[in-house]
């Protein structure tokens, strides 16, 4: 019993050896010679390759011993952190270890950077030094140069001659024109062009004898070529008038076909007969000019020159156009089979350009607006009109208003605002206000309304330019152009005031001008053409806005009652109907502000009538009273 107590005891399951037959043997002699081979692969001085080979060998252990497995994946797991904590403390003291030895170059560094900049500001300093010096060299040069020009010149020039001051009149003028400064401006053009003629005639009049002899090399090369195309000219109207007579003797052979004669022989005999006209007709050409050449003076009046005689003859059908007339031809059915083959943009740009503009024209456009397909995004009419302004701008001119405005209207309706300003930019356009109104009612953006100001500003209707002003929200710009550029009348303001009805335009047009310069419309006047156009909202909204701001001129009162008072067109019935209608309406405060400012307008009225006829009165006396 007491050897048995003295046992020592434990509470851990007692586990079993670890190799205990050969088959462990074999698999730790396998593992060794694993090792072996993977670290004949790798770097031996390499630690984290030695650490992943004894890392996949310890972990094919733990799943050979399932016996030891809980303890082995314990020390597995103690090895991998303890290595962790190693690598990371080695990266943190690199870490530390550079930032440690930046913190101690720190101090030198700005010590060397303090000393670089000693030196750069010792050299800049030098270099300052060596700047004033030059300058000064410079200068000194300078000086002594002036110097010597100076004596050169004092000895080179002969002294000027002073001229004397003419009193006397221009010659050729009065005093009255002496004085006129515009035509002075005149005389002066007149007398610089008079002038350059001179010095041009001058320049030509003179000219190397070599010269004068190329020139009439020249004159005799161009006249001798001249004869030769003369000669050349009169051949081949001769051969066509042979082979005009016996094309008219065939046909007319064929009409009667005599039975004695052959088409041969009617030819013959006719070309026979023109050649003995011929020689007639030069018989009494020549001798009417050597009658001439013999001293019996000019050939009448009315009779017919010599030479056009002998041409007349040739001249009864013109070659040159019965050839312009087929290439036209030909152009016309080449462009028929483009258009019937679908290739509707060549047939456009061939139609485009057609020679004389024979397919420029509103039956072409009409043929390619029928077409209703469309081709790379866009009409074959689109096609067209593109063709047409392009070509515009390479020789041709440019075609008519209704032509231009049908072009506006095909690209309007693609909504080809950008193409649409390159026409106007580039001048390719036949403008009219048609084309300005369509694009104006085409829409009311901004860029559509500065195209059609342009058009408008282009023609001079400048009623129209002030309302594209307006479109575009630039109210001010446009009643100051209204007022400075383009001078409007009453009626113009309220065309404009009926067009572009809004808040910012009644200001500008009653509220912005202050009172030492006339307003363009009487607020009365506004007032009457927005109730007249059915806008009684907006009509009271502006007065409560005047009747809330200030005057320009005097703020103790409001703007409302300012504008009133200048007011001299508006009568005393259509203020009190203006009040009778706010106050029908319930707008008592509005109304009685208006009551106010009219019942004051009208007693200066009044008072000033008064002083007018007492003004009168006085000076009826005095004129009675000096009688």
């Amino acid at each position: 019993m007491a050897s048995r107590s003295s046992t020592p005891t434990s509470k851990f399951v007692p586990l079993p050896p670890i190799i205990t037959n050969n088959t462990d043997r074999q698999f730790l002699q396998g593992l060794s010679s694993y090792i072996d081979h993977e670290m004949t692969k790798v770097d031996t001085n390499d630690d984290e390759q030695r650490y992943i080979i004894y890392k996949t060998a310890f972990n094919k252990i733990i799943e050979y011993v399932t016996a030891y497995q809980p303890i082995l994946t314990v020390i597995k797991k103690e090895y991998e952190d303890t290595i962790e904590a190693i690598k990371k403390a080695q990266s943190e003291a690199s870490f530390l270890h550079a930032k440690l030895k930046s913190m101690a170059s720190e101090p030198s560094t700005i010590r060397n950077y303090r000393k670089r900049a000693d030196e750069l500001e010792e050299r800049i300093v030098i270099v300052k030094k060596d700047n004033e010096r030059l300058q000064r060299q410079l200068e000194e040069l300078r000086r002594k140069r002036s110097e010597k020009e100076k004596q050169e010149k004092q000895i080179t020039e002969p002294p000027k001659r002073e001229l004397k001051k003419d009193n006397r009149l221009l010659p050729g003028l009065t005093l009255e024109e002496s004085t006129d400064l515009p035509l002075l401006y005149k005389k002066l053009d007149k007398l610089d062009k008079q002038l350059k003629e001179l010095n041009i005639s001058f320049k030509t009049r003179y000219v190397p004898k070599s010269q004068k002899i190329q020139l009439k090399e020249t004159l005799d090369n161009k006249v001798s070529f001249r004869d030769e195309l003369l000669r050349q000219g009169q051949f081949y109207k001769a051969k066509r008038l042979r082979l005009k007579v016996a094309l008219e003797a065939a046909q007319s052979y064929n009409r009667v076909k005599p039975p004695h004669q052959t088409v041969g022989d009617a030819v013959i005999y006719s070309l026979a007969k023109a050649r003995g006209m011929l020689k007639i007709q030069q018989e009494k050409d020549q001798a009417a000019a050597e009658q001439n050449q013999g001293g019996e003076g000019p050939p009448r009046e009315g009779s017919p020159p010599v030479q056009a005689t002998t041409s007349s003859t040739f001249e009864d059908d013109d070659p040159n156009k019965e050839k312009e007339a087929e290439m036209m031809l030909e152009y016309i059915e080449k462009f028929n089979e483009l258009f019937e083959d679908g290739k509707y943009d060549e047939a456009a740009i061939h139609a485009a350009s057609s020679p004389k503009g024979i397919l420029r024209t509103s039956a072409t456009l009409a043929k390619f607006r029928d077409v209703k397909k469309r081709i790379n995004g866009r009409s074959p009419l689109l096609s067209f009109c593109d063709a047409l302004m392009s070509s515009a701008g390479t020789g041709s001119s440019k075609p008519n208003a209704h032509l231009s405005a049908e072009c506006v209207e095909c690209a309007l309706k693609e909504n080809r605002i950008d193409l649409l300003s390159h026409w106007i930019t580039q001048d390719r356009l036949t403008l009219s206000s048609e084309i300005g109104h369509m694009i104006t009612n085409h829409s009311h953006k901004p860029n559509c309304q500065a195209l059609a100001q342009n058009i408008f500003m282009r023609l001079h209707q400048y009623r129209d330019a002030v309302v594209c002003y307006l479109r575009q929200g630039r109210v001010q710009a446009g009643i100051e152009f209204a007022r400075n550029k383009a001078p409007f009348r009453h009626d113009d303001y309220i065309h404009v005031l009926r067009v572009c009805p809004s808040l910012q335009l009644l200001h500008v047009l009653v509220e912005g001008q202050p009172r030492g310069s006339s307003r363009p419309l009487p607020v009365g006047v506004v007032i009457q053409t927005l109730l007249q156009e059915d806008n009684f909202e907006l009509a009271l909204q502006f007065i409560q806005e005047l009747q809330n701001t200030s005057s320009i001129d005097d703020a103790n009162i409001s703007a409302f009652q300012a504008a009133v008072l200048d007011d001299t067109k508006t009568t005393e019935e259509e203020w009190n109907g203006l009040v009778s209608l706010l106050q029908d309406q319930d707008y008592e405060d509005t109304a009685l502000s208006l009551l106010a400012s009219v019942t004051v307008l009208t007693a200066m009225k009044k008072a000033l009538h008064t002083s007018k006829d007492f003004e009168e009165l006085e000076q009826t006396e005095e004129h009675s009273q000096g009688s």
